[in-house]
């Protein structure tokens, strides 16, 4: 399931208009994590789901759903008012 969702955000992340908002940080995080082939790891998920909330939040919001993260898709979600 890691491999699949990883695979899945890295797309959105590729795809994301606004992927140059990403903070240089998280794109090097990003990037180590991919060189070692380790994005379906803990650390590595998170760093894309940072990524890509900030990039695109309805197509991560979308893929939390296809994969049945649902308490994911809460935290990551604004609060309203």
């Amino acid at each position: 399931m890691r491999e699949g969702l990883s695979e899945n955000l890295m797309d959105i992340l590729l795809e994301a208009k606004d992927g140059g908002n990403i903070p240089s940080s998280v794109a090097k995080m990003i990037l180590y994590y991919w060189q070692r082939d380790q994005l379906a790891s803990e650390a590595g998920l998170t760093g894309l789901l940072r990524a890509v909330v900030e990039a695109d939040p309805m197509k991560t919001a979308a893929v939390l759903d296809d994969f049945g993260l649902d308490e994911i898709k809460l935290a990551i979600s604004p609060t309203e008012g």
